[in-house]
């Protein structure tokens, strides 16, 4: 970024936590950025100085935006799972990865809590099995292993990483873990009757490790609503199905059968994965569910 360019961190009200390179600044917004453009953390932004003051007079077109949580310019999402106390949940990680493709936003899985895995955890085999042999990039992480962290630290460098995933499963402790000292992030213990983590993060913010690496913590969340995403694009976001053969372009993997569907085809003979198809089924009729029910 330029001298007079900086990136929204945290947002108070109608006053803006502003960082470039190390510099931190508190700033307003001018009339004119008020009628333009409603800002929200992650915006690049252009101000000036006016006495004591800093003035917000511009923001840089977005790269990428999500709603909720309302960010900016996200480079990648590092999509958090963990072995055990909770289990990973496909569904929503499925739901993460179609939300990042849409968004040009890299996905990178992380399975944290790895202290608590056995030498033949069902789970982590899933996962390699099936993410890993598709392409994601997949990192394995436990607070109290050092090497595991230094390895996140490496794929951070040089980003801005979203923290994503179910509650309970480490986001803010593992935030903690990579910040240090410097700034204190909230963490919640899994609650012991319900076992779902707490919701202790409660604003969207940017924390800054060293020279451009950013980290967001947002809040934990045990449903993930995909929104933007049309039911007959969603099969894009799939490299499942990317070179699977059918007999119609149009055609969604979903009503036709196997005589004229490649992806169905690659699913009966195990090529495919049946779990994570049968989600795709699930989330496509859910998404055309909505579509009907908007445009009928």
């Amino acid at each position: 970024m330029e001298e007079n360019e900086f990136r929204v961190v945290r947002i108070l009200r109608d006053r803006y936590i502003l960082e470039n390179d190390g510099q931190v600044i508190e700033a307003v917004t001018s009339g004119n950025m008020k009628k333009r453009k409603k800002l929200i953390v992650g915006d690049i932004v252009r101000v000036k100085k006016n006495y004591d003051k800093y003035i917000i007079e511009e923001a840089s077109e977005r790269k990428n935006d999500l709603i909720r949580p309302p960010v900016a310019n996200i480079d990648q999402m590092i999509i958090v799972l963990s072995i055990d106390n909770p289990l990973p949940d496909y569904m929503l990680l499925d739901k993460e990865i179609i939300l990042c493709f849409s968004k040009n936003i890299e996905p990178i899985l992380c399975i944290n809590k790895m202290d608590l895995a056995f030498s033949d955890n069902k789970e982590i085999e899933y996962i390699k099995n099936v993410y890993e042999k598709l392409g994601f990039k997949v990192i394995y992480t436990s607070i109290h292993d050092e090497d595991s962290i230094n390895k996140l630290k490496v794929v951070l460098k040089g980003k801005v990483s979203a923290f994503s995933g179910n509650s309970g499963v480490g986001k803010s402790s593992i935030t903690q873990k990579i910040i240090g000292d410097r700034v204190s992030v909230e963490i919640g213990e899994l609650g012991k009757k319900t076992n779902k983590g707490k919701h202790t993060t409660k604003h969207v913010q940017l924390y800054t490790t060293d020279h451009d690496t950013y980290l967001l913590d947002t809040p934990g969340f045990s449903s993930y609503e995909l929104y933007d995403v049309d039911h007959k694009e969603l099969k894009k976001y799939y490299p499942d199905f990317s070179e699977c053969l059918c007999d119609y372009e149009d055609c969604v993997h979903v009503i036709e059968s196997s005589n004229v569907c490649g992806v169905k085809r690659k699913v009966e003979e195990g090529r495919i994965d049946k779990e994570r198809y049968d989600r795709y089924v699930y989330i496509y009729t859910k998404l055309k569910e909505q579509y009907d029910k908007r445009y009928k």
